[in-house]
């Protein structure tokens, strides 16, 4: 129907399968009444933080950008509407936070109490389980759409925006760039943050 070539069309697949995930899991947690009050919180807010922080810019171009339809075909501004991208976009970010907080109390279970105050273990495997899965969708997924390096809009999240955004290397001959990968960097202490504020206010439930 929107006459997407094969590439395209995994892509499409792979996007909606990862944006809709955290919204069937959570709708079968919250049935099952096995999500905490706090993890939650900290997945709700994680939505707005990424649509607010670096979605909706890159999204819209909404400062000295591109928006994301002329970053791509066609085909794919048909299968993902423009104003149906920075939802699905925060819904994977959702995912990817979930994944991570699920990471970490795999990894620390028996050790400390991940979630009560600062840890530069915890933080180190957030921040590497963050840029790892960026840099894949970086390379793997959206190499389709997000252009060079001055079609991509300023966020609060993407502080350097289009002005400075340097190749930092190649993998299959598709570039990871600076900017992209920042807004990872930079979401990783406010992930961990915000976890420690809900957990510590929420002392009765924790992540």
């Amino acid at each position: 129907m929107c006459e997407l070539t094969s590439e395209e069309l995994w892509l499409v697949i792979r996007l909606y399968a990862f944006a809709l995930s955290p919204v069937f899991l959570g709708l079968y947690y919250l049935i099952k009444k096995n999500i905490s009050y706090n993890t939650a919180l900290i997945l709700c807010s994680t939505f707005f933080i990424c649509a607010a922080g670096f979605e909706l810019w890159l999204t819209y171009g909404l400062f000295d950008g591109l928006p994301v339809s002329e970053r791509r075909s066609e085909a794919l501004n048909c299968a993902i509407p423009q104003d149906l991208n920075w939802v699905l976009n925060s819904l994977g970010d959702v995912f990817i936070v979930w994944i991570g907080l699920f990471l970490v109390k795999k990894i620390f279970n028996k050790t400390i109490d991940q979630f009560k105050k600062w840890n530069w273990s915890v933080f180190l495997v957030l921040l590497v389980w963050f840029v790892a899965q960026n840099i894949y969708v970086e390379v793997f997924i959206y190499h389709l759409q997000l252009g060079s390096s001055g079609d991509l809009s300023w966020g609060p999240l993407m502080p350097f925006g289009s002005y400075f955004n340097p190749t930092l290397f190649e993998i299959s001959g598709r570039p990871v760039t600076f900017q992209s990968q920042l807004t990872w960097v930079l979401m990783t202490p406010i992930i961990y943050f915000l976890t420690l504020y809900f957990n510590n206010k929420n002392t009765n439930s924790n992540v």
